[in-house]
């Protein structure tokens, strides 16, 4: 089923799929660009799986982003997608796909962004939500969200950066769990502690011991009680709580040193990139220069530092 709609903008009047489609390819080929944007999630507050069997993993936006440029050519023959990643290149094709477009037209992919790669920051998501969202500007057509989750899980876990808050999604099925509509207020100081994660290898490595599950329900069970409350204190406990968590089922020597400055002054927190390599002090997101130095002070030995800030509820 054609999971696509036309914009309200659309250049053409309502019409079945197929016209609307034809519609879409003849507006990408006039303009001939379309851009995208998407942000990052800060690895997970929390992730785990449910008593229920539901995979589940908290979203963190951030204000980090991968942008995309879409440049649509007319060509005879079957469409053909060039990207410079096979992720994004799989996102194109199944855009192109959903609305019909499958000859007649050549895109290029270009890709900007301001994250790093393999860290367990959602660069993947990012890249390929981004190439998404050109599709759409370009094609002049939305996806829905339940779209969007099938494609990107047929493609790997991913993070639910499809969404314009914090959510507890299943990054296996693409499924949404609870939408919270708030994004805590922190200043973050990332840590990378080197290195890279493959996700697709690292989802496949986990395993959930009964008593795994009944400490990732209780986990569940607190996190969905302090977004209730937009109680932001206590999401972080919640993301210090996982990362204590990670680390005993780990014994990461990284996280071991970073839970030793959960206590300075001003760290509300920590929050994990669990299928990564960083990590990020949480901090007030009025949190002055003064204290966000000192906190770097101590952190600086333990690996590469940045800064980055939660993408806030106004």
């Amino acid at each position: 089923m054609l999971d696509t709609r036309p914009t309200s903008t659309t250049r053409c009047p309502p019409q079945p799929p197929q016209a609307a489609a034809a519609c879409g390819a003849e507006a990408a080929l006039l303009s001939r660009v379309g851009l995208g944007k998407a942000f990052a999630s800060f690895g997970e507050i929390a992730q785990g799986r449910r008593a229920d069997g539901e995979d589940f993993l908290v979203t963190l936006p951030v204000d980090l982003w991968s942008r995309c440029r879409l440049v649509c050519e007319p060509m005879t023959g079957p469409s053909q997608v060039r990207a410079p990643l096979p992720k994004s290149g799989q996102v194109a094709q199944a855009l192109l796909r959903a609305i019909g477009a499958q000859a007649g037209i050549g895109l290029r992919v270009a890709l900007r962004r301001d994250m790093p790669v393999g860290k367990g920051l959602s660069s993947s998501t990012a890249d390929m939500l981004a190439v998404l969202r050109a599709c759409e500007n370009l094609f002049d057509v939305i996806a829905s969200e339940a779209f969007i989750g099938r494609l990107f899980a047929a493609i790997e876990p991913h993070d639910a950066l499809h969404y314009p808050t914090c959510v507890a999604y299943n990054h296996r099925a693409g499924r949404l769990l609870a939408h919270f509509g708030h994004v805590p207020d922190f200043r973050i100081i990332g840590v990378d502690a080197g290195g890279a994660v493959c996700t697709r290898a690292y989802n496949r490595r986990l395993t959930f011991s009964p008593s795994r599950v009944a400490q990732d329900q209780a986990r569940y069970e607190r996190v969905l009680a302090a977004f209730g409350a937009r109680d932001d204190a206590a999401i972080a406990r919640c993301a210090l709580a996982a990362t204590e968590l990670h680390l005993a089922r780990t014994g990461s020597p990284f996280l071991r040193r970073l839970l030793a400055l959960a206590q300075q002054p001003g760290v509300l927190g920590i929050v994990t990139a669990h299928s990564g390599t960083c990590a990020g002090l949480l901090l007030p997101g009025n949190a002055d220069a003064a204290t966000l130095a000192g906190v770097e002070a101590h952190a600086a030995r333990l690996g590469t530092l940045f800064r980055t800030r939660t993408l806030r509820s106004r």
